[in-house]
């Protein structure tokens, strides 16, 4: 299978570093390859384009870990228990400084990149977006000097080239606000003197560049499936449309959709003294309008090619039929029969004799086992229950609080199970957890029992996580197809369209969105099962149950959950105690069990449980606390170092 993202050695040794003014692309010291060489056969130029693919972001590759943490652990959603991970380190004590971008130590680095740091290191390989941008802008300004390509195939490269950059783009917007926009490739030599742009400009010049790429003739809608096995992950205009709408959602949302910034400066700086850089300026809620314009050109798109993305959907309508389902949509590349991920942001991963490359297996995964992104109650509690009511069990955690002794566990939203390990009485066929048809993961139970288990950090909270992993024990489960880690799939194009909806005052077509992706897994329709939260007509309500449905559907997927709270200035969720969990097992008069091997005998009855949330204490979040939370949390800080090259850039409020 064809790595799009692997990059030959030849084509990393013509890209000199990015320095903002030096030529994006010329001849290496002692090596013959140039821009003239790379643009004079077709192999060669479609290899280089492949190298731009390497860089698209994923939250699973090493440079955006946080020294083994993936973004998810800043949200609600997860929390990050080694002690030598970046947000330990640094964003939950509130650390953090302008440094972190400049610093060699990754213990200290910020979530995201503004500049390449050790690109040859396996352990850091953070890499800006303007190396990609760089890469991008040779592609389309030279594809036509190549000889044996066809004019088709040139316009479906530069296609692929204005997407991926406006992906990038479109990353660091979400991050830092207003850009420097590079609009060429520049020559060595020539100034760059245009400086920092103002959010609004910044938008609408990704907005442009996802124009120009649906405007591309040779941009094809989906890959034919007769091609889909060598070439899955390519980008095409399906990408561009569907990245376009997931933009619109960003900018529409409060953060920079406002009537006053999110944060002022003590000290404004020159040139921003109404902080444009980080604020439209002002609330329009047409923008919605416009989001949701994108969304519907997408699927009018889709439709005028036989609705070739589609959901996944169960074969059986039970927990098995609706856990495959959603596992094929999350987790799998697209094949021949299954078309839901439209824009793959980790397509180079290949399978072998010796599992997957370092960038997924050994860095990634193994991080994830050591504790780096541990599932919170929070979480739980997000998942509803399987008929499509939100979780119901308000007061349950204490002793006594649960006198029937309940298991909070059972028939809930098929997609709990596959995102963090809960006690289960039974497995549907075809699923096993260490080879057992039941989970018995409370306190006494199979994780304490189990010799097998001994690094205790990934169940720190009394959770694991599953999403992803498939198992805990040291199998190879998770090597049983090739992955690909979505960026975008068509699940979310419903959900930023049922977002898009709801805020221009269609609410009935919010909830139908809604219900489009929950029927997936069985759910029942959120408003009926649910009259209390008056969905069909209260705005606040339905806007929190379509982020709550994010989390639940695409949540550590892209990093989405902390970028939802971020767009939309939650600092409710920002600062609020999270928890752990404590399962205990209740004897037959119904005192806790907490001493032995309390594992389940398959043989007995299923116990009846207690509760306890004790609020999480390792790695206490500072940041998060009420009393010391500021907004400037909602973007980082620029890096100091690229502020003094005296190119324009400035830093964000708070900072």
């Amino acid at each position: 299978m064809l790595a799009l993202g692997m990059t030959t050695n030849i084509f990393t040794a013509c890209v000199d570093d990015i320095d903002v003014g030096n030529a994006f692309l010329e001849k290496a010291p002692g090596v013959d390859v140039n821009v003239d060489t790379v643009f004079s056969k077709a192999e060669y130029a479609r290899n280089f384009l492949w190298s731009a693919y390497g860089q698209l972001y994923c939250t699973y590759t090493s440079g955006n870990m946080m020294n083994g943490a993936p973004i998810d652990v800043l949200s609600d959603s997860y929390h990050c228990y080694v002690g030598w991970g970046g947000p330990i380190q640094s964003y939950y004590p509130g650390g953090l400084t302008e440094n972190a971008q400049d610093t060699d130590n990754s213990n200290f680095q910020g979530k995201f990149s503004y500049s390449t740091k050790n690109p040859s290191s396996d352990a850091d390989g953070r890499v800006s977006i303007y190396e990609t941008v760089r890469k991008c802008w040779q592609i389309i300004e030279n594809i036509d000097r190549v000889p044996d390509m066809t004019d088709d195939e040139k316009s479906r490269l530069r296609g692929e080239a204005y997407t991926i950059m406006a992906s990038r783009y479109y990353d660091a917007f979400r991050n830092f606000g207003g850009l420097c926009l590079v609009k060429k490739a520049f020559p060595v030599g020539e100034d760059f003197t245009e400086g920092r742009s103002t959010a609004w400009q910044t938008v609408e010049f990704i907005d442009s560049l996802i124009q120009c790429a649906i405007n591309e003739p040779g941009y094809i809608w989906n890959i034919p499936d007769a091609d889909i096995g060598q070439w899955s992950g390519r980008l095409t205009r399906a990408s561009a449309r569907a990245l376009r709408a997931k933009v619109w959602m960003f900018a529409a949302s409060p953060l920079f959709n406002n009537d006053q910034p999110y944060m002022t400066y003590s000290k404004k700086p020159t040139g921003f003294e109404n902080e444009e850089h980080v604020w439209f300026g002002k609330a329009d809620p047409t923008l919605w309008n416009r989001c949701l314009q994108y969304c519907n050109d997408f699927f009018d798109d889709n439709a005028a090619n036989g609705n070739y993305y589609q959901l996944i959907q169960p074969t059986s309508a039970d927990e098995a039929g609706y856990r495959t389902a959603y596992r094929r949509a999350y987790r799998y590349r697209n094949d021949e029969t299954h078309h839901e991920k439209i824009f793959d942001a980790q397509p180079t991963l290949t399978l072998s004799d010796g599992g997957w490359g370092w960038g997924w297996r050994g860095f990634a995964l193994d991080c994830l086992r050591q504790g780096g992104a541990v599932p919170t109650n929070e979480l739980m509690e997000c998942f509803g229950m399987q008929d499509g009511r939100v979780f119901p069990y308000s007061d349950i955690y204490g002793a006594g609080k649960n006198p029937n002794g309940y298991d909070m566990f059972a028939d809930r939203d098929p997609r709990l199970y596959e995102t963090m390990l809960v006690p289960q009485r039974s497995l549907p066929a075809g699923f096993d957890y260490a080879g057992q048809q039941y989970v018995d993961s409370w306190v006494g139970g199979m994780m304490d029992q189990n010799s097998n288990f001994n690094n205790k950090d990934d169940i720190a909270s009394g959770y694991c996580k599953f999403k992803w992993l498939l198992d805990y024990f040291g199998g190879s489960r998770y090597d049983d197809e090739y992955i690909g880690v979505s960026y975008i799939r068509l699940a979310e194009v419903y959900l930023i369209r049922a977002e898009a909806r709801a805020e221009t005052g269609d609410f009935k077509g919010a909830l139908d969105d809604l219900h489009v992706v929950r029927s997936r897994v069985g759910l029942g329709r959120i408003e009926t099962m649910n009259p209390e939260l008056n969905l069909t007509s209260n705005k606040e309500n339905l806007i929190n149950e379509i982020l709550r449905e994010r989390n639940c559907e695409i949540g550590a997927e892209c990093g989405d959950r902390v970028y939802d709270m971020i767009r939309r200035m939650r600092q409710d969720l920002f600062t609020k105690p999270l928890h752990e969990i404590r399962i205990y097992r209740l004897d037959d008069s119904g005192n806790r069990m907490t001493d032995g091997d309390l594992r389940w005998d398959a043989s007995t009855p299923w116990p009846k449980f207690e509760y306890e949330k004790p609020e999480i204490a390792v790695g206490h979040r500072r940041w998060w606390d009420a009393g010391y939370w500021t907004n400037k949390w909602y973007l980082d800080p620029v890096s100091r170092i690229e502020i003094q090259k005296g190119y324009g850039l400035t830093q964000n409020p708070g900072w």
